[in-house]
């Protein structure tokens, strides 16, 4: 009998999982497979049980917000596992899953971790972690890990627009060096992505329409410190847009990036705490893992 691991985060979203985890494995039982569970138990416990036991089942499948997801693509890239594995989004705002096709409702979910079709994606290495579809720095990158949990719970992504909008009188830029085969430069700037994604902090149209997740390169946006309100809007309307062009950005794309700070850049990677950093070295790593998706 097939050997399935089922890794879950309980205080994900509305601890949607623990409500219905018996029918979730159910379904995984009910396809014919020996099921594992296990709930996390603290930060970093996914990647580490996904990393210690990966290699021992047919399949893996986690459960739990976009910081649940890269435990698990951190743990299952470490440990060479790179059978097709399953992912149950119910997190705030599930940017990774609705940007490749990952059924939002939960059963749907699940079951679409059985009979899937797997997708390979290119994923992102930031000094030695790896990420799904984002790190970034800046204004509004730090609201996806200091909301409150319960304030994400309750609003969704819209507890992301409340902090961003609270936070933007005390907006400070940082001064950055970046440097890639395609484009390099220096100048103070309020925020930096470097995504894989069709979505971000749970907004949908920001990033442009041209976007393939597995074509070996990144959209890299900077966007260049406000210093009027004239200027201010002019970057909101272009954003409104989606046309980087102005000079108030830096758009392009690229496999890898390079960033160096004269203080350090609080960055988070995937919706979570990536660390602050005076160098951060990101790749992009081809097609590296297979997840499945909706046909």
């Amino acid at each position: 009998m097939p050997k399935l691991l089922f890794v879950y985060n309980p205080h994900s979203g509305m601890q949607t999982v623990a409500k219905r985890l018996n029918d979730i494995v159910n379904i995984f039982t009910s396809s014919g497979y020996d099921v594992t569970v296990h709930p996390t138990q603290s930060v970093g416990d996914c990647k580490n049980t996904v990393l210690r036991l990966s290699n021992s089942f047919d399949r893996v499948v986690c459960a739990g917000g976009d910081g649940t997801h890269n435990e698990t693509v951190n743990g299952l890239i470490e440990s060479g596992c790179l059978l097709p594995y399953g992912y149950i989004p119910c997190g705030s705002t599930n940017d990774f899953s609705h940007s490749v096709g990952v059924p939002t409702q939960m059963i749907p979910a699940a079951k679409n971790c059985i009979t899937g079709f797997p997708f390979a994606y290119d994923v992102g290495v930031m000094n030695g972690r790896y990420f799904a579809y984002v790190a970034g720095f800046g204004a509004f990158t730090e609201v996806t890990y200091t909301t409150p949990q319960q304030q994400k719970n309750a609003l969704g992504y819209f507890a992301y627009l409340i902090s961003g909008a609270a936070s933007l009188p005390n907006i400070v830029p940082y001064h950055v060096r970046f440097s890639s085969e395609e484009r390099s430069g220096e100048g103070d700037y309020v925020l930096g992505l470097v995504t894989n994604t069709l979505q971000v902090g749970g907004m949908k149209n920001i990033l442009p329409k041209n976007i393939a997740l597995n074509d070996g390169l990144f959209e890299v946006l900077l966007v260049k410190n406000p210093k009027n309100p004239i200027d201010l809007n002019k970057i909101l309307g272009a954003v409104m847009k989606r046309d980087y062009s102005a000079d108030c950005f830096e758009y392009f794309k690229t496999g890898s990036v390079s960033f160096d700070s004269v203080r350090p850049l609080a960055w988070t990677v995937d919706g979570e705490n990536g660390g602050s950093h005076l160098h951060a070295d990101i790749s992009c790593v081809p097609r590296a893992l297979s997840l499945l998706i909706k046909g």
